[in-house]
């Protein structure tokens, strides 16, 4: 029996790969997935859930990409069952892949309902509401004359007797305006 190395226990006991240009490339991949889950879920204010279920996805996501590359190179088919003329499934394919596809699967439903539920806590006011439609109408009017919208950076897009556009009480002026 050959023994080969798949780089599975050195990922999972200490998240570290071998040297080898396919791990480095491996590597590389879960380093950026990781980086770009946290930001898309919260970045340096993601919650401590979220990056549990983050880390989770990445080794998760680590543990297929090994194997997929062990495959690659020795097979789906073991080679001593098929010997024995049993066809059964790689012992590494058989035992791990699909609880590792349901790792990842479920983690990232769980993130998404963690990411979906912080958003709604976090609701506007009606002032907020009011800001953001009174901001979006200013932008809107200035298109429409063909000009330039500039937010003023002193009273800002909703104070009152800012002026603007049309006499409403955006914080705005208008550029090219004569």
């Amino acid at each position: 029996m050959r023994w080969t190395r798949s780089g599975l226990y050195s990922w999972v006991k200490s998240k570290r790969l071998p040297r080898a240009r396919a791990f480095i490339k491996i590597r590389r991949e879960l380093s950026i997935l990781g980086d770009d889950l946290v930001q898309q879920h919260g970045g340096e204010k993601i919650t401590p859930d979220a990056l549990i279920l983050v880390d989770s996805i990445v080794e998760a996501l680590g543990v297929q990409k090994l194997l997929g590359l062990y495959i690659r190179k020795y097979g789906v088919i073991d080679e001593q069952s098929a010997k024995a003329g049993r066809l059964e499934l790689n012992p590494i394919l058989a035992k791990n892949w699909i609880s590792y596809g349901n790792t990842v699967r479920q983690a990232l439903l769980a993130l998404k309902e963690i990411t979906a539920a912080r958003e709604a806590e976090e609701v506007l006011s009606p002032l907020d509401i009011a800001e953001l439609i009174d901001a979006e109408n200013a932008e809107k009017a200035a298109k429409i004359r063909g000009q330039k919208y500039v937010e003023n950076e002193t009273f800002g897009p909703s104070a009152p007797g800012a002026g603007g556009p049309g006499g409403s009480t955006s914080g705005g002026t208008i550029e090219g305006a004569v």
